[in-house]
C-alpha cells in the first residue's frame, strides 16, 4: 500500500520517508473505505434524510439501541425461507452457515421492499440518533449483509457468530427466528435469539444473564457500534427466569449451572436465523471524492494491515493509537506486540527486552482501562508481568518480583472473572478459562499462597468437568442398564484394572466403523497435520479428539451419547461401587463425565522405519478419575490377516506378579478400564495398525456434597504436584507436602515428596537437613509401600539410605542410623528389586529409563563403606555392562562412571590386599 512517492521520499530524511509512508497508507485506506461505501451493497438503499428516532430500548452510555419491530413476521419468514432453501440446495444445512443476502434475492422477493423500507426509516436513523454525532454531511450506507444461520443438532454451538468486533461503524442485528416445532405445552421454553455483548459484562459478573440482549423476538432490531464486541447466539425463551430460580436456590456459583445446561440444550433444538448488517458513512456532497474514512475504520484497517507487516507492525500500531485514542484494541495489539519482542528467543540484549516488557505493560494497563470487560486485556497484562519478572531475574534484579506476583494475581483473577461469564453462557468453552486459571494457580503457588492456590485449581477441575460435548450422566434416569460383564485384574490382592468380556460389548460393530471413518476422514483432511491438543508425539501415532470428530457429525455424537448412558458410566459405577471400602477412592457424588476422548492410532510400520521398536506411549498417568480403554480393531491372534502384533496396555502394577504384565481388551469392542493414576504404557504395536479409542472420565462438582467429599482432590494432587516441581526448593516442598494430602493414596505425590526432600545442600549439619533427609527415606518407602512395582520410588529409595548413611557419618549421627546390616540389607533389596522391575519395562518396551549403572555404583559403594569389599567388586564389575546396555559407553557422562567405578575398584584391591597380608601376619 505504501509505494506512492516513493522515488521522492529517496531524496528525503527517515522523518520525511515514515510520513510519506503514513500518508500513503492512510490513502490506501481512505480508498478502501470509499469503494466499501459505493459499492458494498449497491442492492440496498442509502440513507436518503438525514433524521434521528428514539430508541425504545436503550443502554446507559449509549452501549445499544432496539427497535422491537422492525420487521413483519411474514417478512422474517419469507428471508428464513429463502436462506434455508438456499443451504439446501447446497446439500449443507447443519453447522454453522452464512450466505450473504444479496444470494438470496430474485424477482419475486417481496419481502426486499419492507427491509429496505426499514432500513430507511428505522435502521438509519436510529443509529444516527444514537452513535453517528459527527458526520452531518455524510449517508450511511450498507456495506455488507449477512445472513447467520446455527444450531439445531446435538452438540450444536451456542453462538451463531464469533465474539469479535466488526469492520465498518455501526452493526445493525435483526432477529430471524428459528426453524422449530414447538410443544404447545411448553411454549415458555422455546429457543429464541440473543446477542452477548462483552460490555455488559461487569453487571454480568453477579447476574449472568444481563450480559444478554435478548431474548430476542423475530424481527427485532439491536443497532450498535462495530467497536463493541458481540456474538449472535440461541438461548431459551426464559432465560431470565431459570437464573433467578437458580440463584435462589443457590446453584448458579458454579460453571456447571442450570443456565448454562438450559442454553447449551436449547442450541440443541433449533435453528436460528439472523441477519447481521455493516453500516458506514459516505461523503454526500461529492460522491466521486475520496474523502477521509471514519477514525475507528482507518483504525480497524491499519490493524488488520498490520498483522501482516512484520517488523513493522508496531508502526502500524502507532499510528492507528494516534487516530483513534479512544479505541482499547489498539493498545492491546500494541501490547501483545511488544509482548512477543520482549519473549523472543533471538539474542537480544536484556535491556532491550526490559524496555520492550515495559512498554508492553504500559499499553496493557491503558487497554485495561479503556475496556475493562475484555478477558484478553487482563489475561496478557498478567503474562507480561510474568515476563518480566523471569527478565528481573535474569539480570538479579529479584527484590521487586513479589509486587509483580501480586499484579500477576490481580489481572489474572479479573481475566478469569470475565471469561468465566462467557463460559457459562456457551459463549466460549473453557480451553482460555483452563489457561487463564492454570496461569492463576501457578502464580499463587509462586507467591507461596497455596490455599488461594488450591481453591483456583478447585475450578480448573470443574473446567475439566465441562470440557466435552459429550452429555455428562444422568443421575435421575434409575432404567435399569444392560452393561457389560466384566472381571477384576489382580496384582495379589490389589485390584489393579477391570476387564470386560461377553457378547454384551462396549462397542458393536456400527459403533466401531462409524467411530473409524470419522477418523479416517479427519486425518485424511489434516494431511499429515497434527491434530491432536496433546504435545507428546511419537513417529508412528496419531491421534484425534472424539469431541473434534463429533462436531462434525451430529449422528456419532448421539451415538456416543447413548453408549455413554448405557453402558459405560452405569459400568464405571457398577465396577467401582466398592473401592472405598477397600481403601481406595469411592465414586464421586457428582454425575460422571468426559474429561476428554482420544482416537489413537499406533501404526506400527511407520514407527519400525523411523528406528523405533514399534509405536506406542511412555509411561504415564492420565488426567479425571477414570481411564477406559476400547478396542477397535483386532490383533493377529484373531485376525490373522488384518491383525496387528505387539500392542496392548503395559500395566506396571502387573510387575510385581508372574502375570502378563501387557493386557488388551477382550475383543474388538470390549474395554479395559483403569483408574487415571494406575501407571500405564501403551506397549510398542510392532507391526500392522492398532485403533483405540480412550475416554478419560471425571465428574461434576454435587449439589449436595456430604462425608467432606472432594470432587477433585485426584486432579487438585496432580496438578499441585505438577506445579510444585517447578518452584523454588522451599515452596516445591510445601506445595507437594499439600498435593500428598489432597491424594494421599496416589504413589505419585509421595515419591516426588520423598525425591525433593533428598535434593537439599549436601553441605548443610544442620538437624534440619537431617530431619528432611530422614523423611525422604519414610516418604519413598511410602511410595514403594502405594505402588510396590514403581522401579523409580525402589531407585531412589536406594539413593536415599545411601544418601543418609553418607551424611550420618559425615556429620557425626552415626549413631543415630538404623544397625549397619539391616541398612545395607534394605538397600541392596531397593536396588536390586529396582532393577528388577526395570527389566521386566524395558522387556515390555516401556522402561523408565532411570541409571541401572548409578544403583551397582552406589551398591558398590556401600559396601566398600562397609568393608565388604568381595560384595563391593561384585556389584562395581556389573556398572559396565548396565552402560553399554543404556548405549552410553561413548558419552562424556558414561566416562566419569567408569572412572567412579575404577577408582573405587582400586580402593577395594587394596584394602583386600592389605586385608591378606595382616591375615598371613597373624
Amino acid at each position: 500500500v505504501a509505494t506512492e512517492g516513493t522515488i521522492d521520499v529517496q531524496k528525503g530524511t527517515d522523518t520525511e520517508k515514515k510520513e510519506l509512508s503514513y500518508a500513503s497508507i492512510l490513502k490506501a485506506i481512505d480508498e478502501s473505505h470509499h469503494n466499501d461505501a459505493t459499492q458494498g451493497c449497491t442492492y440496498l438503499p442509502d440513507e436518503t434524510q438525514i433524521q434521528a428516532i428514539d430508541a425504545v430500548d436503550a443502554k446507559p452510555a449509549e452501549l445499544y439501541q432496539s427497535h422491537p419491530t422492525l420487521l413483519k413476521e411474514e417478512t422474517v419468514h419469507a428471508i428464513r425461507s429463502a436462506a434455508r432453501n438456499f443451504f439446501e440446495q447446497r446439500g449443507d444445512n447443519w453447522g454453522l452457515q452464512d450466505v450473504v443476502l444479496d444470494e438470496l434475492l430474485s424477482e419475486g422477493s417481496e419481502w426486499k421492499k419492507e427491509l429496505d423500507d426499514a432500513l430507511t426509516k428505522v435502521v438509519y436513523p436510529l443509529s444516527r440518533s444514537g452513535f453517528i454525532k459527527d458526520h452531518p454531511n455524510s449517508s450511511l450506507t450498507v456495506t455488507s449483509a449477512t445472513i447467520f444461520v446455527g444450531g439445531g443438532y446435538p452438540g450444536a454451538a451456542v453462538t451463531t457468530t464469533a465474539l469479535e468486533r466488526d469492520s465498518g461503524m455501526i452493526t445493525a442485528h435483526i432477529d430471524l427466528g428459528t426453524d422449530e416445532i414447538y410443544d404447545e405445552a411448553n411454549q415458555q421454553n422455546k429457543a429464541m435469539g440473543g446477542l452477548f455483548m462483552e460490555s455488559l459484562v461487569n453487571d454480568a459478573l453477579v447476574d449472568t444473564a444481563s450480559a444478554v440482549v435478548g431474548p430476542l423476538t423475530p424481527g427485532q432490531l439491536v443497532v450498535h457500534r462495530s467497536m463493541e464486541r458481540t456474538a449472535a447466539m440461541i438461548l431459551p425463551s426464559n432465560l431470565h427466569e431459570i437464573e433467578a430460580e437458580s440463584k435462589e436456590h443457590s446453584k448458579q456459583s458454579g460453571l456447571d449451572n442450570p443456565t448454562r445446561t438450559k442454553i447449551l440444550k436449547t442450541a440443541e433444538t433449533a435453528r436460528h436465523y439472523c441477519l447481521r448488517l455493516t453500516l458506514t458513512v459516505k461523503n454526500n456532497e461529492n460522491q466521486e471524492e475520496i474523502a477521509e474514512a471514519p477514525a475507528e475504520e482507518r483504525s480497524y484497517m491499519l490493524r488488520s494491515f498490520a498483522r501482516f507487516r512484520g517488523d513493522d507492525r508496531v508502526r502500524y500500531l502507532t499510528l492507528a493509537g494516534i487516530i483513534d485514542v479512544d479505541d482499547y484494541e489498539n493498545h492491546l495489539w500494541l501490547g501483545f506486540d511488544y509482548s512477543a519482542r520482549a519473549n523472543t528467543e533471538d539474542e537480544v540484549d536484556i535491556s532491550q527486552r526490559m524496555s520492550d516488557i515495559n512498554k508492553a505493560i504500559f499499553h496493557l494497563q491503558k487497554a485495561a482501562e479503556l475496556c475493562p470487560t475484555d478477558a484478553r486485556v487482563p489475561f496478557q497484562l498478567g503474562n507480561a508481568f510474568v515476563a518480566r519478572n523471569s527478565m528481573m531475574d535474569q539480570a538479579g534484579e529479584g527484590t521487586e518480583q513479589y509486587a509483580d506476583l501480586s499484579k500477576v494475581a490481580d489481572a489474572l483473577q479479573r481475566s478469569s472473572q470475565l471469561e468465566t461469564v462467557a463460559v457459562k453462557l456457551g459463549i466460549h468453552d473453557i480451553n482460555d478459562l483452563a489457561i487463564c486459571l492454570n496461569g492463576l494457580a501457578t502464580n499463587f503457588c509462586k507467591m507461596g499462597e497455596f490455599d488461594s492456590a488450591v481453591d483456583v485449581i478447585s475450578s480448573w477441575g470443574e473446567c475439566g468437568s465441562i470440557r466435552s460435548s459429550l452429555e455428562p450422566e444422568d443421575l435421575a434416569s434409575h432404567e435399569p442398564k444392560s452393561i457389560p460383564k466384566f472381571e477384576w485384574i489382580k496384582a495379589g490382592e490389589r485390584d489393579v484394572a477391570i476387564t470386560t468380556y461377553g457378547d454384551t460389548a462396549v462397542f458393536d460393530e456400527d459403533d466401531i466403523a462409524l467411530i473409524r471413518a470419522a477418523a479416517d476422514k479427519r486425518f485424511a483432511q489434516a494431511s499429515g497435520a497434527q491434530t491432536s491438543r496433546y504435545t507428546m508425539q511419537y513417529e508412528g501415532n496419531r491421534e484425534v479428539h472424539l469431541d473434534d470428530l463429533c462436531k462434525n457429525d451430529p449422528a456419532l455424537k448421539e451415538r456416543m451419547d447413548n453408549i455413554l448412558q448405557e453402558k459405560i458410566y452405569p459400568l464405571v459405577r457398577e465396577a467401582f461401587k466398592d473401592q472405598g471400602d477397600n481403601g481406595g477412592h469411592p465414586p464421586p457424588l457428582g454425575a460422571l463425565s468426559v474429561y476428554d476422548s482420544i482416537f489413537v492410532r499406533y501404526n506400527g510400520d511407520v514407527a519400525r522405519k523411523a528406528g523405533r521398536i514399534g509405536a506406542s506411549q511412555p509411561l504415564h498417568q492420565d488426567g479425571g478419575m477414570y481411564s477406559v480403554n476400547i478396542a477397535l480393531n483386532a490383533h493377529k491372534d484373531d485376525d490373522p490377516v488384518n491383525g496387528f502384533t505387539g500392542g496392548g496396555t503395559f500395566v506396571e502394577a502387573l510387575s510385581v506378579g508372574d502375570d502378563e504384565t501387557v493386557r488388551r481388551p477382550a475383543s474388538t469392542g470390549h474395554a479395559l478400564l483403569h483408574r487415571t493414576t494406575q501407571r500405564h504404557a501403551g506397549a510398542p504395536t510392532t507391526s500392522g495398525i492398532r485403533d483405540i479409542l480412550v475416554i478419560f472420565l471425571t465428574a461434576r462438582r454435587p449439589e449436595t456434597p456430604i462425608n467432606n467429599e472432594y470432587t477433585y482432590g485426584i486432579e487438585t494432587a496432580m496438578r499441585l504436584q505438577t506445579m510444585a516441581k517447578e518452584l523454588p526448593r522451599e515452596q516445591c516442598l510445601r506445595g507437594l507436602e499439600l498435593a500428598r494430602s489432597y491424594d494421599p493414596l496416589n504413589s505419585e505425590m509421595s515419591y516426588w515428596l520423598g525425591v525433593h526432600l533428598l535434593q537439599g545442600d549436601p553441605n548443610d549439619p544442620s538437624d534440619e537437613r537431617w530431619e528432611e533427609i530422614c523423611r525422604g527415606v519414610e516418604t519413598l518407602e511410602a511410595a514403594a509401600e502405594l505402588n510396590p512395582a514403581d522401579a523409580r520410588a525402589y531407585y531412589h529409595l536406594g539413593m536415599a539410605i545411601s544418601t543418609r548413611h553418607k551424611y550420618a557419618m559425615r556429620t557425626k549421627r552415626a549413631h543415630l542410623l538404623p544397625p549397619a546390616a539391616d541398612a545395607a540389607s534394605r538397600m541392596i533389596e531397593t536396588f536390586e528389586e529396582a532393577i528388577r522391575l526395570e527389566k521386566i519395562c524395558e522387556e515390555a518396551g516401556c522402561k523408565n529409563g532411570f541409571n541401572v549403572a548409578a544403583s551397582y555404583l552406589t551398591l558398590g559403594e556401600f559396601m566398600a563403606r562397609l568393608r565388604n569389599f568381595d560384595k563391593a567388586m561384585e556389584y562395581l564389575s556389573l556398572v559396565e555392562g548396565a552402560l553399554a546396555s543404556a548405549g552410553g559407553l561413548d558419552t562424556p557422562w558414561a566416562g566419569g562412571f567408569l572412572e567412579e567405578m575404577n577408582r573405587m575398584k582400586s580402593y577395594c584391591e587394596t584394602e583386600t590386599a592389605k586385608l591378606s597380608e595382616n591375615a598371613v601376619v597373624y
